[in-house]
């Protein structure tokens, strides 16, 4: 049936281009992204992604036990003085779980913007920056950041707090200083602000981020940032975060923070269709494909560098509609209060699975590496590697919306 839709679309293109002179008076109209490329034969795939059901385990601070919150972070509007959330939800027609500002350590505590959060009922998050003058790390900072952190204990309300992001521009750090001055400023914070989640977070374009790790005891989530400009709209954006993705989500949930640039002044062109259909692949594929990542804030801001990348959304109405549409899914009303009971999780396995006839195979390398399983002796190589019949093993498999669980 698609064989024969596929013949069908190419054949009314021909007779159209066949019937002009050029292209210069033929419309084609766009065919919706599913339909214009999804020509597969039955079946669609054999490799499928393989998910592992986790022994109950205890969930972190403020982690949802399954879903995730839906955040954002927007400039400031340009001569607005007044309640931005109000006026962000508005333009966007969309409601969010939680809003991110941004504070350098040393600087006046945001009250006014924390109360804010609370009338509109946000979970605040509030990113602490290095100071901007002075040397950013040390015990000389201990009655500033006692100061910071008796702020936030004032509020006894779930909050976020993401200390000292690790970036491109802060990469020259010493890993060492840096661990131990986050992990002071954590014990700081848990003695005066109980109530706040402590996260790390570091740039996705930096790969040394083991170096900067703090430690699980120091951090209750971790973060990732990720951007993609204008002129590089790849479909594969999340696989930049696979390796991050894998080395933290067993043991902590992650916090995403993007942005989907449509405009740069590198070319001065505007991609708001693409960017429009990017937007909903990432939310469609965090939801289906990385369910440890537990809350998504996009970032709604222009940077004034050398290529000037315009993430916003809430400027245009195509992408506040492809907004609108991707974040029905996710947790947008901020709940009114938390627990740290004992959930299973899904852990996404570093290997595929093949299926065939209805038959799942697994890699072996699932069963010695992650399930810590003697593998049978009967084996078979494909797709390049060693796999086993899952019938021959004592596990509970189960095929999900295209995905493969093993469930104990």
């Amino acid at each position: 049936m698609r064989k024969l839709r596929l013949i069908f679309i190419l054949t009314t293109i021909f007779i159209l281009l066949s019937s002009c002179e050029d292209g210069r008076h033929l419309i084609i109209y766009d065919l919706p992204i599913d339909d214009a490329f999804d020509v597969q034969d039955e079946p669609y795939q054999t490799r499928h992604l393989v998910f592992i059901e986790s022994q109950p385990m205890r969930l972190a601070m403020h982690e949802p036990s399954e879903g995730a919150f839906i955040g954002m972070y927007t400039d400031a509007i340009p001569g607005f003085d007044g309640r931005v959330i109000a006026a962000i939800e508005s333009s966007l027609g969309v409601n969010h779980a939680a809003f991110m500002e941004v504070m350098h350590l040393g600087s006046e505590f945001p009250y006014l913007w924390v109360l804010e959060c609370i009338a509109e009922q946000k979970i605040p998050i509030l990113v602490i920056l290095p100071p901007e003058n002075g040397v950013p790390f040390g015990s000389h900072w201990q009655e500033i950041l006692t100061e910071t952190a008796t702020s936030f204990g004032q509020f006894p309300i779930p909050m976020f707090v993401v200390f000292y992001p690790v970036s491109a521009e802060t990469n020259s750090w010493d890993p060492a200083t840096y661990i131990a001055f986050f992990r002071y400023a954590r014990a700081i914070f848990a003695a005066h602000a109980p109530s706040v989640a402590f996260i790390w977070s570091i740039d996705a374009e930096l790969e040394n981020f083991e170096d900067y790790f703090p430690g699980d005891l120091a951090v209750d989530w971790v973060g990732l940032s990720l951007f993609s400009q204008s002129t590089d709209l790849s479909p594969d954006l999340l696989e930049r975060a696979m390796r991050f993705y894998h080395t933290f989500h067993q043991n902590k949930p992650i916090m995403l923070n993007f942005g989907i640039s449509h405009f740069s002044t590198a070319d001065h062109r505007y991609r708001i269709s693409e960017t429009a259909i990017a937007l909903k692949q990432i939310y469609r594929a965090i939801k289906s494909d990385f369910p440890r990542i537990k809350m998504i804030n996009y970032m709604d801001i222009v940077r004034l560098d050398l290529t000037g990348q315009d993430y916003r959304i809430s400027i245009d109405p195509a992408l506040r509609a492809a907004y609108q549409e991707s974040v029905g899914d996710f947790i947008t009303v901020a709940p009114r209060s938390f627990d740290n009971s004992a959930v299973s999780q899904a852990i996404r396995s570093s290997y595929f699975a093949h299926v065939e006839d209805g038959i799942v195979y697994l890699d072996t390398r699932i069963l010695e590496e992650e399930l810590s399983i003697s593998v049978p002796g009967q084996t078979e190589w494909i797709d390049g590697t060693r796999k086993v019949n899952a019938a021959l093993l004592d596990i509970n498999v189960e095929i999900d919306q295209g995905h493969v669980w093993l469930r104990s």
